[in-house]
């Protein structure tokens, strides 16, 4: 093969190795300029069609992978009765070369070397490719210390080659065999997970964990042994590191680390441990390294019945040490008396409460009961297409419970469902602005108010509603309220009635409610427009009642560009602005803001009594826009 051109690119220059499989060759990808390696499969192979047409998928497959501790694979070819894999050429040695010359590496060395296979394996895995042949000899030492895992794929063609003849041979090295490989069995990414524990094995100690005379010996022994203690050769190996190997390389698969991710985490954990002086006196390297081959399955070992999980939980309790354990228990003791602490009450008061049922009730008027109390609350909101927004839907612990003093009451409070219709929720009870904000969440909002007196509810709480709870109504739709305005002396106002028009409708309902008056009906109030755009335009006191009227700023027109009228820039203009400071508080903060071609800039800002009354004129350049602000509110908007 020296000096041949495969497919007219790649010039073979020198032989590498040889193996079980193929031989490997260095050679010059002539289109590209670059060295490569190429592996050529050995005859055996070569004339096996079924093989053949299974390799290349499996080979297709592994090059789609990308990983920095992968190999990569460039090319899959046919030339001159030669299948061959153009690779990555790695300029090192391979692990095995690198164990032999160490001799058993130092814990640390080991770990991380296998947290860079792990991570290619895991990469392999989330990709649907199992390796089948994990072994020093595929994995690469770069000249720069990193790690590569080769042949990703090639061993797993044989495998299905073989299992789609009905030939039940399995392909791999026996001495990092698994026994389900030895056996015929099933092959998935356990199969990888015991292989690597195996590299661990011999990274950490200098050998590998079975030999024999032939591979059939060794095979047999991954089936039927019992895996002698890394320890045992290399004292230095931390307990919890030495169960990380041994749970890798258990007989049965469901008793290994299910996913690599798994197998990764636990040494990580394991690693802190670790005592990093290196170990003298390191066993001999064997030198007798089978290659990887095809051998018949061997028997399985009767496998000893499963303990329960009782009897594995002691087991893994008794393998911890007299301190810990004991440090353990203490510690599951105050995590347990703080819960029960905190979620039972005061244990030290002498109170018993009977808790209220307050299912069914809106989580604020909930919230209320349970205070008054002396009960704490945790509230949790889920999704309900049955039971209204906001209310209840149970209660832990439940009404009628006794419990002590400051316990916290559980709530789950429905927060409704997104669909085209929606529960009216229960809105007895509550403010006109709770009520606001709750409908305001599932797509509704107040309609008419009214106002009536009432001896069971407190002045500005709602008396009742229309529609109804539960009634399931469409999005959009308005709440008819009634709300309670008490008529006792304490309820009349105090200061004079405040003059709010030209106000904005938020800053009037303020001014009336800080002089002692409730606001009534609001004509031509708008829900689908912006509240705070509302401006008022006339009022009418009933008694202790305001009526409003308001109006919302039509659009602006679009600018005709075309029209012969517009305005031209530079334009100055004058204008007087007339403020009526409403009665109430003795000290109001009143600022005009001027905006114009100019930019914005305060043209007034001073503090002024209840019932003043101002006039300032103003001018601006081009379009002038006045803003005045009473108490950091906008009452009033227009242009000059």
């Amino acid at each position: 093969m020296i000096g041949h051109i495969l497919d007219n690119r790649y010039k073979i220059l020198e032989k590498v190795g040889s193996g079980g499989m193929a031989s490997v060759y260095k050679a010059q990808d002539i289109l590209l300029d670059r060295i490569v390696a190429v592996k050529v499969l050995h005859s055996k192979y070569a004339s096996d069609h079924d093989f053949v047409v299974r390799f290349r998928q499996e080979a297709q497959a592994a090059a789609k992978l990308s990983h920095p501790n992968i190999v990569n694979i460039y090319d899959v070819g046919y030339d001159e009765n030669a299948h061959y894999i153009v690779m990555e050429y790695v300029r090192g040695e391979t692990l095995k070369e690198y164990i032999e010359k160490h001799g058993h590496l130092p814990i640390n060395t080991s770990i991380q070397i296998t947290f860079d296979i792990g991570e290619a394996l895991e990469h392999a895995h989330a990709n649907g490719i199992v390796h089948c042949d994990i072994k020093p000899h595929n994995i690469l030492v770069t000249e720069t210390g990193r790690i590569k895992v080769a042949d990703f794929g090639i061993a797993r063609a044989i495998n299905s080659s073989a299992t789609n003849k009905g030939d039940n041979s399995v392909l791999g090295s026996v001495h990092y065999f698994s026994p389900e490989q030895a056996s015929g069995g099933k092959i998935d990414e356990r199969t990888d997970i015991y292989s690597l524990g195996v590299v661990m094995y011999e990274m950490m100690t200098g050998v590998v964990p079975f030999e024999g005379d032939t591979a059939i010996s060794v095979a047999l022994q991954h089936v039927q042994d019992d895996i002698p203690l890394p320890s045992k050769y290399n004292r230095r190996i931390p307990q919890l590191v030495e169960r990380c190997i041994l749970k890798a390389m258990a007989k049965n698969p469901d008793d290994r680390f299910q996913s690599v991710t798994e197998m990764m985490s636990e040494l990580r954990m394991a690693q802190g441990f670790v005592n990093t002086n290196k170990a003298k006196g390191a066993p001999p390297i064997i030198k007798n390294n089978f290659n990887t081959q095809k051998i018949q399955p061997m028997k399985d070992r009767q496998e000893p019945k499963r303990k329960g999980f009782f009897a594995r939980f002691v087991d893994s309790i008794s393998n911890h040490s007299k301190k810990s354990i004991v440090i353990g228990m203490m510690i599951v003791f105050v995590a347990t008396f703080a819960w029960a602490f905190f979620s039972f009450g005061n244990f030290w008061s002498t109170e018993n409460i009977t808790v209220p049922d307050v299912t069914g009730k809106q989580v604020e008027i909930a919230k209320n009961i349970l205070k008054k109390k002396n009960l704490d609350v945790s509230v949790k909101e889920v999704e309900s297409s049955d039971v209204p927004i906001g209310e209840v839907i149970s209660q832990t612990p439940s009404g009628g419970a006794v419990v002590k003093a400051q316990r916290t009451i559980h709530l789950t409070v429905s927060k409704g469902n997104k669909g085209e219709e929606v529960l009216i929720p229960d809105l007895k009870g509550l403010t006109m602005d709770e009520a606001e904000k709750i409908l305001k969440e599932i797509g509704l909002s107040i309609g008419k108010v009214k106002y009536e007196s009432s001896d069971s509810v407190e002045n500005g709480h709602i008396i009742s509603q229309n529609p109804k709870s539960p009634d399931k109504v469409e999005k959009g739709t308005k709440i008819n309220l009634v709300i309670c305005r008490k008529n006792s002396d304490e309820t009349k106002p105090s200061k004079a009635l405040p003059d709010t028009s030209g106000m904005s409708l938020d800053a009037a309902i303020k001014a009336l409610q800080d002089a002692g008056y409730n606001v009534g009906n609001i004509s031509n109030l708008d829900s689908s427009k912006d509240q705070s755009q509302a401006k008022v335009t006339s009022q009418s006191q009933q008694g202790d009642s305001v009526d409003l009227s308001v109006e919302y700023p039509s659009a602006a027109p679009a600018a005709d560009p075309n029209a012969n009228n517009q305005e031209q820039a530079g334009t100055t203009h004058t204008g007087m602005v007339n403020i009526s400071v409403p009665s109430g508080a003795s000290s109001q903060h009143v600022q005009i803001v001027v905006s114009d071609d100019n930019g914005s800039r305060v043209v007034y800002d001073r503090n002024q009594s209840g019932g003043d009354s101002i006039s300032k004129s103003v001018s601006g350049t081009g379009r002038t826009r006045v803003k005045v602000y009473i108490n950091n509110s906008l009452v009033q908007d227009q242009y000059i």
